[in-house]
C-alpha cells in the first residue's frame, strides 16, 4: 500500500468522519509527545489531549501523507498507535467492539502520574512500546486490505498487472 493510496482514501472519506473511539484513547492522554505533536506546535496548531487536537485527520493527511513520497509504501513500521487507531476505525475494517475493548484495556493500563500545575501533558503514562504494537498486530493488516481495495474503486484501471 502506498502513502498516495491512503491519501487518497482518507480524503475521500473526509475529515468529518466520526472516530468516537480513537478520541477516548487520546483524550484519556494517550497522545504522543513528539512528531506530529511538534510538527503541530510548529505550523500552529492546536495541541491539546483533552479536545482530541490535532486531530488524526490532520495527523494522517498533513503530518504524514503530505510529507511522505506519495509513491513510497505505507510501512508497518509507523509507530504511532493513535494514527493506525484512527485509520482502523474510519475504515471499517476491524469491529467497533474489538476497538472499544482495546481502547478500555489500554486506558485502564495508564499509569497516573504527578504533573506541575500549569503541565498540558496528561496526567496518566501508557506503555505505548506495548500497546502501538498491539493496535498494529490487530488493525495493520485489515488497514491495507481495506485501502487497496477502496483504492482500487476509485482507480479501476490503475490495478497493477
Amino acid at each position: 500500500m502506498k502513502n498516495r493510496e491512503v491519501f487518497e482514501v482518507i480524503t475521500q472519506i473526509g475529515q468529518a468522519a466520526p472516530c468516537p473511539v480513537t478520541e477516548r484513547l487520546v483524550k484519556a492522554g494517550y497522545q504522543q509527545k513528539d512528531g506530529y505533536i511538534d510538527y503541530a506546535r510548529e505550523k500552529n496548531i492546536p495541541v491539546d489531549y483533552r479536545r482530541a487536537l490535532p486531530s488524526q485527520y490532520w495527523h494522517v493527511i498533513e503530518s504524514y501523507c503530505r510529507r511522505s513520497d506519495p509513491n513510497g509504501m505505507f510501512r508497518r513500521s509507523i509507530v504511532c498507535g493513535e494514527l493506525i487507531l484512527y485509520l482502523a476505525e474510519v475504515l471499517h475494517c476491524v469491529p467497533e467492539r474489538e476497538l472499544n475493548a482495546l481502547v478500555d484495556q489500554i486506558i485502564a493500563s495508564g499509569v497516573p502520574v504527578r504533573r506541575r500545575n500549569g503541565s498540558m501533558l496528561p496526567p496518566v503514562e501508557y506503555e505505548r512500546l506495548r500497546w502501538n504494537t498491539e493496535i498494529h498486530d490487530r488493525c495493520y493488516i485489515p488497514i491495507c486490505q481495506a485501502v487497496e481495495q477502496r483504492y482500487s474503486h476509485l482507480h479501476p484501471t490503475d490495478i497493477p498487472a
